[in-house]
């Protein structure tokens, strides 16, 4: 029913052109509404006539600040290029180029690196994390926030390792390592990075919580060592001799076959329990609404008054008869004179405590809201008491049938849940079991997130040292750019940055290529080594582009599968 004294102001003051200029860019428009419900009042407490509330649509509109800047990149100048193998520096050396900075772990192909696998743990509980042939056994109550407080909740675990030498390359990680002054390359037995964080925050491992990780590696050999990446002092923290156990050399295949609990037909049943406990809870909910109040006496009847709630929407007050509303003793803004005044409008809304509702009243421009509670005087109390118990009693049999119902649904879910995780855990502990292509399992005990390595140091490949200069076959100059070099079979990635000779070992099949400013790789091959002829002096390395476009890992892969 229309109400034709409730007026909404449409017409505010325009905007001029000016005014409009200055804030185009609006971050957000928020809007809500309130919906009041339909009830019949008096037009005075005492009675009136019958008015139908409308529903009123507040829109409320956020001018965002736009806010700008200007970047500016640093750049600064390199130091003096020198062999790593003596102080000659090699005359290609560009030193006029000036560069920005480039961080300490840089993967040099953008937008590519070795990916992190995400896990979830309880931190209260602990658990085991299985990656491909590897273990992570994080202990109960192992992780502290930044303040040194113990963290409680999910947090989450992301984790990677790295075992080959394009593993290293995509990372960006230094394989170099100081140590009295002479710098060596890492022949590694793989590498981990393992990160804690917990709603977007880093969390850190808590002293003597230490997680335990078996990485599993393809190296028969034994002569390593731990070493931790030290991203401030930039550089590599010796920790321990490598904790090693060589693999069996034979493996007992388990060949029972699992329960189907982690299949198709699990999880359509775990889908239809949650189905069946998500309509007990809205079953649960209209229980709740029709929940009795516990009747009250009038406290001042001079602040009483008669409101007719419609029973279909507020069901709870049509549980009584002959009901009265008393103003709140302790809301200071109702007034009794408000009872002689004859109002326009008014509209009733029950509160979250359930038992108190907000009053509202109006008349033009005035308005005014108060908090009222339902009431009984007399004998019309003693009935709506002994109505209360009979209706009490009959909500709570209803509701309590409806909570048992979604305990016994929870129950089955939980109890399902585990098992699934269970069988998964134990499938994935027989495929581990089951592969005797891994020869070693490296044990790990990290104190605290980040990089970690099983490796062994070495000098830099002999035989040959050239004041190298480098292009590609489209006679573009890559002497700016680092090149990498790798010595077949051998777990090492050498590095030579600009201006440094290039040392290999002549003996042995060598592959090497540089990262072009397009994002591609060229490549000098095996065969190229082979046709390079010579020990000393100057010599230009011509790379081949590979024309193929670079967006994962398995794309770099694919470049150099033929050579590994």
């Amino acid at each position: 029913m229309k109400n034709s004294k409730i007026k909404i102001e449409t017409d505010s003051e325009k905007l001029s052109k000016e005014e409009i200029s200055k804030h185009k860019d609006f971050n957000k428009v928020y809007k809500t509404f309130t919906t009041t419900k339909t009830i019949k009042v008096p037009s005075k407490f005492g009675g009136l006539r019958t008015m139908v509330i409308v529903s009123t649509t507040v829109v409320v509109t956020t001018v965002g600040a736009y806010t700008y800047w200007k970047s500016h990149k640093t750049v600064v100048q390199p130091p003096v290029a020198t062999s790593t193998s003596s102080n000659t520096r090699t005359a290609t050396a560009n030193t006029s180029t000036t560069t920005a900075k480039k961080p300490y772990v840089n993967p040099p192909i953008k937008g590519v690196d070795v990916p992190y696998k995400n896990y979830s743990v309880d931190a209260s509980k602990g658990g085991t994390l299985v990656y491909n042939k590897s273990k992570l056994i994080i202990p109960a109550a192992a992780f502290v926030d930044a303040n040194g407080n113990d963290i409680t909740g999910k947090v989450d675990i992301k984790y990677r390792e790295f075992h080959n030498t394009i593993d290293f390359f995509a990372s960006g990680i230094p394989m170099t390592y100081d140590s009295a002054g002479q710098q060596y390359t890492f022949e590694s037995a793989g590498m981990l990075d393992v990160r804690g964080y917990q709603n977007g925050k880093q969390v850190f491992i808590k002293t003597g919580k230490d997680i335990k990780i078996a990485m599993s590696s393809t190296q028969t050999q034994t002569h390593y060592n731990v070493y931790y990446l030290d991203t401030v002092k930039q550089n590599w923290d010796y920790k321990s001799k490598s904790n090693y156990v060589a693999a069996p050399t034979t493996v007992r295949h388990d060949t029972v076959k699992l329960k189907d609990t982690t299949g198709t037909a699990a999880q359509e049943k775990l889908q239809q329990i949650q189905t069946s406990i998500a309509s007990v809870q809205k079953e649960e909910a209209k229980i709740e609404k029709q929940k009795p109040f516990e009747p009250k006496k009038v406290d001042n009847a001079k602040n009483v008054f008669n409101i007719e709630a419609d029973a279909s929407e507020f069901p709870e007050l049509g549980v009584y008869k002959n009901m009265l509303f008393e103003a709140d003793p302790t809301d200071q803004n109702y007034k009794p004179s408000y009872s002689s005044v004859t109002w326009d409008d008014a509209s009733l809304k029950r509160n979250a405590d359930g038992t108190t509702y907000m009053f509202t009243v109006k008349k033009g421009t005035e308005s005014h809201s108060f908090l009222v509670r339902p009431v009984f005087e007399g004998k019309d109390y003693d009935a709506a008491m002994k109505e209360y118990s009979k209706k009490y009693d009959d909500y709570k049999v209803a509701y309590d049938k409806r909570k048992a119902d979604e305990k016994k649904q929870q129950d089955a879910y939980d109890a399902l849940e585990a098992r699934i995780k269970q069988q998964q855990q134990e499938e994935e502990n027989r495929m581990v079991s089951a592969n005797t292509a891994w020869a070693v399992t490296n044990y790990f005990e990290v104190n605290k997130f980040g990089v970690w390595n099983s490796d062994n140091p070495g000098a830099l490949p002999s035989g040959a040292e050239l004041r190298a200069q480098y292009t590609d076959d489209k006679s573009d100059d890559l002497n700016d750019l680092d090149f990498y070099l790798v010595q077949k079979n051998v777990n090492k990635l050498f590095v030579y940055h600009p201006g440094h000779n290039c040392r290999f070992d002549p003996e042995k099949p060598n592959y090497a290529w540089i990262v072009t400013p397009e994002n591609k790789i060229a490549i000098y091959t095996i065969d190229d080594f082979k046709g390079v002829g010579k020990t000393t002096g100057d010599f230009t390395f011509n790379m081949k582009v590979v024309e193929k476009k670079i967006t994962c890992m398995d794309d770099i892969k694919e470049i150099f599968k033929p050579y590994m």
